[in-house]
């Protein structure tokens, strides 16, 4: 017997560990994939979902493989960096709550509530510090199981943050097979856009991890800064006449190309002089 879910996310996860612990084999697919894959449907209930995640994995169960549960030392990982993420977003708003308050301040007494926020925002500054600290203390024991960790963060552009988020969206580089998978997934991968004799340019697609793309496009900035063939590469495409939007996500495609690399081979990132 196979078991066909729809990814919810962490609240699939106690779903997941009961099929694994009972052996039931399981696919968990997106409802987008799901939904486009069966043509033009109508109504929605949990019968019909039901109905419908069957007749996916009949269709399809020669493509499909079985599911894995992540290793619990990335899940913790994920927390953590989900953490991370909400107490900066929390900093952030205090930020800008505080350069507001001091315009209005011309005209009103704001000082007590400034006061209050940017001890908060102390707070939360300090947390975020122990919070790095967690997580690089948990990249460096995932790293004495697995060794990836330190590969990741040899190349240029790579810090913790986006090493530790790869590691988790990647599942320890056992979800894709190739960096041109990674790169679909991450939404740098473009695809060909035409029709008869009508070709435009070659589009990336809208549906991605925004998430590890945006991350990924701000680490090109740090990449073309230390990384001499990057640099080139960036000014020679923008010189060419490239928009340097679409350039930078060329070197997302290169960065991918280059953890897939280091990762395969087992050594850590060195430059070809």
């Amino acid at each position: 017997m196979i078991v066909c879910v729809e990814h919810t996310g962490p609240y699939g996860l106690l779903r997941a560990a009961m099929l694994e612990e009972t052996g039931v084999r399981y696919v968990m697919v997106a409802a987008a994939q799901v939904q486009r894959s069966l043509g033009i449907r109508r109504g929605k209930s949990d019968p019909i979902d039901a109905r419908r995640l069957a007749e996916y994995l009949w269709r399809f169960r020669d493509r499909l493989q079985p599911s894995r549960l992540p290793l619990k030392a990335l899940l913790e990982l994920r927390g953590w960096l989900l953490w991370r993420e909400k107490l900066i977003k929390m900093r952030t708003g205090l930020t800008n709550g505080i350069k507001a308050n001091i315009l209005t301040s011309q005209i009103a007494d704001l000082g007590e509530i400034n006061d209050q926020m940017q001890a908060q925002h102390d707070r939360l500054t300090e947390q975020l510090t122990l919070v790095d600290r967690k997580i690089r203390g948990l990249l460096r024991r995932y790293n004495n199981m697995e060794g990836q960790y330190e590969l990741l963060i040899s190349i240029p552009g790579i810090g913790s943050v986006i090493a530790g988020w790869l590691l988790v969206y990647t599942e320890g580089f056992t979800r894709f097979a190739n960096a041109r998978q990674l790169a679909c997934f991450v939404g740098s991968a473009p695809f060909p856009n035409q029709s008869g004799n009508i070709k435009n340019p070659d589009r990336v697609s809208e549906w991605r991890c925004v998430r590890l793309k945006t991350l990924l496009l701000n680490s090109v900035h740090s990449a073309i800064q230390y990384d001499p063939e990057l640099r080139v590469y960036y000014q020679r495409k923008c010189g060419e006449g490239k928009h340097p939007q679409s350039v930078k996500n060329a070197v997302v495609c290169k960065l991918l190309y280059r953890v897939f690399a280091v990762i395969n081979r087992g050594t850590p990132y060195s430059e070809i002089i």
